[in-house]
């Protein structure tokens, strides 16, 4: 079992720690955090913490790093001290070799994995450098996998992946309050309607899961009855070019990816 470091423990890093634990024992898990509160909430646990990313460096074998890109060039000198056996990245846009730059001809683990894995309902893509190793990069998709689904692809495929699994949470998010408030606003009680609005959106989505081979649109198809009142709705959906918005917001989701890489 390889000793999991975990350098960061905002909303993705705390996801990871917590989502960890089920598969790796959290005895070989440490973290290390500015806020004490965080450490605090990870040490409870039973997560080992560390006083520094350098002491971070020194305690486990692989450091996920879990920052902002704001503060990636902070991080990276501070990891630079430490001098990392192996690092995965969940930064947006960060591109693989800048870490090598600065760390040398290390493993580099890139990931976009998204919040619902600490309920080991994630998503993650991932891809390696040319000095990880296989058997580190598949102990990798396998911490992953536990959590929900991970699949390999290209680092050339990382920004755009980002609007496949990475952000989406968000727009699913979006949706649900969108409907939440209309149906407020028509009189639903918000909690009946926010408990039909979820349950629908968790088994819509056990449909599409157990029937991977089946058509997406046939799905619709089947909910939009002839003459009947889902029609009306996707038919308005579609008048307002739907399809035409998610593209766009897609296209700004890559480009803003894309922008962090290089800055």
């Amino acid at each position: 079992m390889r000793k999991l470091g975990i350098l960061g423990l905002g909303h993705m890093g705390m996801a990871i720690a917590k989502g960890a634990v089920t598969y790796v024992d959290p005895s070989e898990i440490a973290v290390y955090d500015r806020h004490a509160e965080k450490l605090e909430t990870a040490a409870s646990l039973g997560i080992k913490t560390a006083s520094s990313p350098q002491q971070l460096c020194e305690e486990a074998e692989l450091i996920v790093i879990a920052v902002r890109p704001q503060n990636f060039e902070e991080t990276i000198q501070q990891l630079r001290e430490g001098k990392p056996r192996a690092v995965l990245s969940v930064i947006a846009g960060m591109p693989m070799s800048r870490f090598t730059d600065v760390l040398g001809n290390i493993p580099v683990i890139r990931a976009m994995p998204n919040t619902p894995l600490q309920e080991k309902e994630g998503a993650t893509a991932l891809c390696h450098n040319e000095y990880c190793s296989e058997e580190l990069f598949q102990w990798a998709i396998d911490l992953f996998a536990s959590m929900g689904c991970a699949y390999a692809i290209t680092e050339e495929q990382m920004c755009t992946i980002i609007a496949v699994n990475g952000s989406s949470p968000a727009y699913f998010y979006y949706l649900i309050e969108c409907m939440l408030k209309d149906a407020v606003n028509r009189g639903i009680d918000e909690t009946v309607a926010r408990e039909l609005l979820v349950q629908t959106m968790i088994g819509s989505g056990t449909l599409l899961k157990k029937q991977p081979e089946k058509p997406v649109h046939q799905f619709v198809d089947e909910v939009c009855s002839k003459g009947g009142t889902t029609i009306e709705a996707i038919t308005v959906m579609k008048e307002n070019d739907l399809e035409a918005i998610i593209q766009k917001a897609d296209e700004a989701c890559i480009r803003r990816a894309e922008e962090l890489g290089k800055n």
